[in-house]
């Protein structure tokens, strides 16, 4: 068990580094999971989706947004919004939060997809706080005030 954590922990850190191999790997896995060929064991999913997603495009979001939709696990719908803030392009930043907010995303989940921007890059950090203060009527109302509120401005 603890072996497994360690190599999604260290292939995660080796794919967000920008490490030529561990990349080349995991866009080959991640397409062949995407395609149905060979699915991906769930300790690699978060550790692939986070490479893929970090050193991808529209392209690659709008699979794992698809991937999300098709998911019929909400172990696996939270998988992916946890990481979807692994994004880097500010315009792709911008739409995993829209889709923060969206039908998509169960409202007690929403605040998983801003924590994954906000954690993802201080770019993302800085979109996720801006995104917050422009719709925090909209947040406010739909956690009352809650603990979730206050998760939400922690991460």
């Amino acid at each position: 068990h603890l072996d497994a954590l360690l190599r999604g922990l260290v292939l995660g850190k080796l794919g967000k580094a920008g490490h030529k191999a561990t990349l080349e790997e995991a866009r080959r896995r991640f397409k062949e999971h995407v395609e149905g060929k060979h699915i991906l064991s769930a300790d690699l999913r978060s550790p692939v989706y986070v490479t893929v997603l970090k050193h991808g495009d529209s392209t690659t979001l709008d699979t794992m947004l698809k991937l999300h939709k098709q998911a019929d696990m909400q172990e696996e719908k939270n998988r992916i919004e946890r990481v979807l803030g692994a994004i880097s392009q500010p315009e792709l930043i911008q739409k995993v939060l829209t889709f923060a907010l969206s039908e998509e995303v169960r409202p007690q989940d929403t605040v998983s997809v801003i924590g994954g921007v906000a954690g993802g890059s201080k770019q993302g950090r800085k979109a996720a706080w801006k995104f917050v203060r422009d719709n925090w009527e909209e947040l406010y109302n739909r956690y009352q005030g809650g603990f979730l509120i206050s998760r939400l401005i922690k991460v």
